[in-house]
Order: structure tokens, then C-alpha cells, then sequence
């Protein structure tokens, strides 16, 4: 017990991959796993929850909990991550066309707008809570706490991806035979503007549930093209680090500084976390 709260972030990681990889990598292969593998959806929070308060006691999994509803954060924020996807997927969509890729039709046209709202809803209750309360409510504030926001969201962007590396073998997935190089730089960029937003909200996973969300739900047009066809997620990740580099380049907040806010990271009475490195 004193080893796995000498190291809180390293035991996170591994409960997280390991207890997701126990479900993922046999569905992959082939095994039914039934409603199991729809309730590892939220898998990585609640190894979060359960991590935070066994190597931090109540005031780690108050911090955390408190993450989720922290709301006041201006309301422009709520319009760059729940319109910022759509607008990011149009623009990706267009600039394919016009470049000769093929890309299926947007999924929300027509009656089918009417239904975002539910479509955004479903997708933060599932994907965005049951992973950001982790991720950014969790690892994020720990690696702050030790790293600039270039390297802690590098780190956790590998991690991210790590994580994900059974979808790739998985058929029916939406990564089934995505290149894992594509994967790794999409989930590193989508991990830098998640620390960007994180670092303008205060560290709100709210927010950053929304975040995930909308990019869900807006990625589907990228989720269209034909197999084997990489001509638009590719563009789609050359766009994000483009996206990606203007963040770092603004110097607001800087990348390549410590993060000194008090808000951003870890608020309770646990020790120093050394698995954040230093």
C-alpha cells in the first residue's frame, strides 16, 4: 500500500491500461465479452476515483470529484469545445474535397441535426466522462505538478494512445487497421489542446468531457472513408498539429513553463507524487 501511494500516477496508469486490456485484447481476438464491453467504457474514471482515494484519502477524491463540476469558466469556452470539432471537421472535409479525397457524407445532415444534442449527450456520459475524469481529472494535474504542459501532455498523449492500441485489431472498431504512427499523432496533438483548454478552465473536467464529446461525435465524418484509405485522417492530423503549434506558439499559457496556479493541480493532503517524474 505505501508503494502504490509513493506512486499514484504510475498505479493509475497500469490499473487503467491494465483492466481495460483484460476486456479489449480478447474481444480483439475474437472472445465474446457481451455488456462487459460496453461497461468498460467508464473503466478508466472509476479506476481514477479508486486510485485518488486510496493513495490520497478524501481530499484527492474530493479534488477530483470537484473537477467535474466545476462550470464557471466563461461561457466562450462551451462554444470552442463543443463547436470547435464541428467547425475543425468541416474544415478537414473541405480542403479533402478539394484535394481528391474521399470521405463520406457528414452524418448529421438533413432531420439528422436534430438529433445532435442527443448524439453530444450519450457521447459525454459514455466516452468523455468515463475517460477524461481520468486523463485530465487524474493524470494531467500530477504530471503538471512535476512537468511543463509540453511534456506532461507528450507523456500522457503516448499513454492515451497506448491505451487505445487494442482498437487498432479490433474489427469493427472505428481504429480497426488505422497505422499506429497515425494513431500516436492524433491522440499527442488531441492531448496538447486538451492541456490547452484545461489550462484556460481551471482545470475543468467538465469541460474537457464536452471536449471529448464533440470531437467524437464530429470525427465520424473521418470515421466514413474507405478502408485502407489514410488521405483524410491524414490531413485531419496535419491540420491538428497545425492547430497544435499555434497553441504553443501563442505563449498563453506557455508551454515550456511550470504551471505555478494552484488551481490546476493536485488540492489535497497526499504525498508528492514521484511517478510524475523530475
Amino acid at each position: 500500500m505505501r508503494i502504490l501511494r509513493r506512486y499514484p500516477l504510475v498505479t493509475f496508469v497500469v490499473l487503467a491500461v491494465g483492466a481495460t486490456w483484460a476486456v479489449w485484447i480478447p474481444r480483439a481476438l475474437g472472445a465474446p465479452v457481451g455488456a462487459v464491453g460496453l461497461l468498460w467504457t467508464w473503466t478508466v474514471s472509476l479506476v481514477a476515483i479508486l486510485v485518488a482515494l486510496v493513495t490520497g484519502g478524501r481530499g484527492a477524491l474530493r479534488d477530483l470529484l470537484s473537477r467535474v463540476v466545476r462550470w464557471r469558466v466563461g461561457w466562450r469556452w462551451y462554444v470552442v469545445v463543443l463547436l470547435g470539432p464541428a467547425v475543425f471537421a468541416a474544415l478537414v472535409a473541405g480542403l479533402g474535397t478539394v484535394l481528391g479525397a474521399a470521405w463520406g457524407p457528414l452524418v448529421f445532415t438533413g432531420g439528422d441535426w436534430a438529433a445532435l444534442p442527443v448524439f453530444l449527450l450519450v457521447a459525454a456520459l459514455t466516452d468523455g466522462l468515463g475517460e477524461e475524469l481520468g486523463w485530465r481529472g487524474f493524470a494531467l494535474p500530477r504530471l503538471l505538478s512535476r512537468q511543463t504542459p509540453l511534456v506532461a501532455s507528450l507523456v500522457l498523449g503516448a499513454v492515451w494512445a497506448a491505451w487505445h492500441l487494442p482498437l487498432v485489431w479490433t474489427p469493427g472498431a472505428a481504429l480497426h487497421q488505422r497505422p499506429l504512427w497515425l494513431l500516436v499523432a492524433d491522440l499527442m496533438a488531441k492531448a496538447m489542446i486538451f492541456t490547452w483548454v484545461f489550462l484556460h478552465t481551471r482545470g475543468s473536467v467538465l469541460i474537457a468531457v464536452l471536449l471529448h464529446a464533440s470531437m467524437n461525435v464530429f470525427a465520424l465524418p473521418l470515421a466514413a472513408t474507405s478502408a485502407g484509405d489514410e488521405a483524410l485522417p491524414l490531413l485531419a492530423v496535419i491540420l491538428e498539429w497545425v492547430v497544435v503549434g499555434a497553441v504553443v506558439l501563442s505563449g498563453r499559457p506557455s508551454f515550456v513553463r511550470r504551471v505555478r496556479d494552484p488551481e490546476m493541480l493536485v488540492q489535497s493532503t497526499a504525498p508528492l507524487d514521484r511517478s510524475a517524474g523530475g
